[in-house]
């Protein structure tokens, strides 16, 4: 029986480029994954429910919206989807959510998985170097244009869960990582992550608000975070059904 299920309104697009972004290192994979999403006016098209996440909803902007989303746009002919989260997920949720997105992509024949991470540096860098690691060796040469290969380390987390499911099924999955503190979110990281996926895939995302106004940025999304960590902790705080 499974732990973890997938909403998608509609038909999920064949071939599909999937971006993953949840909480990490700087939280820069969701900084990154929010502001493509923002900028491409991507639909937001689904969920990942599980009845292992606590009972939880995010309020922004006056709207109402699940902790882990789905979007969905396209550029030119190719087609994005967009998975993304503000909510660090427990332990015993990470291989289930990387193995159904490893089941979506392998069902519907996506061209590629792209994990977004932060790499956490001893101090705060002046500008973000890029990293990038991949499943496939023949990806490598192709990545490697783009980004500099990391040969040895350690991946953790869900980027690693996917990329060993999508190894499993025989799905192209890499994780492009920039340098980043990890005490606290990272714009900077973040908006260099989203000028080598630009580079990668021909988009237009313009970074320049992220990189001029990154606190701004960097505070809304912390605030949703601890909002998101003490929204966690309600069932141990009886009568408790708000926190804002």
């Amino acid at each position: 029986m499974r732990n973890v299920e997938i909403r998608i309104d509609g038909k999920i697009p064949k071939k599909a480029v999937i971006i993953e972004g949840f909480q990490g290192v700087g939280l820069v994979g969701t900084l990154a994954a929010q502001y493509i999403a923002d900028k491409t006016k991507a639909k937001l098209i689904g969920y990942v429910n599980s009845v292992l996440m606590p009972p939880m909803a995010l309020l922004i902007n006056g709207e109402l919206r699940h902790p882990l989303r789905i979007y969905h746009f396209k550029n030119k002919s190719q087609d994005f989807l967009i998975f993304e989260s503000e909510l660090p997920l427990e332990k015993t949720l990470v291989h289930e959510i990387a193995a159904e997105i490893a089941i979506i992509a392998e069902d519907n024949d996506a061209k590629e998985i792209i994990c977004l991470e932060g790499l956490a540096v001893p101090k705060p860098p002046v500008e973000s170097n890029v990293y990038g690691v991949t499943n496939n060796s023949k990806n490598e040469k192709v990545l490697s244009k783009h980004v500099k290969l990391l040969a040895n380390g350690i991946i953790a987390g869900v980027a690693a869960a996917i990329l060993m499911e999508a190894k499993i099924r025989k799905i192209q999955a890499s994780c492009i990582m920039a340098e980043a503190n990890p005490e606290f979110p990272d714009g900077l990281a973040a908006a260099s992550i989203i000028l080598k996926l630009n580079s990668m895939y021909g988009l237009k995302i313009n970074v320049e608000e992220l990189q001029k106004e990154s606190k701004s940025f960097e505070d809304k999304l912390w605030k949703v975070v601890e909002k998101a960590q003490a929204i966690k902790e309600v069932g141990e705080v009886p009568g408790k059904s708000y926190i804002g």
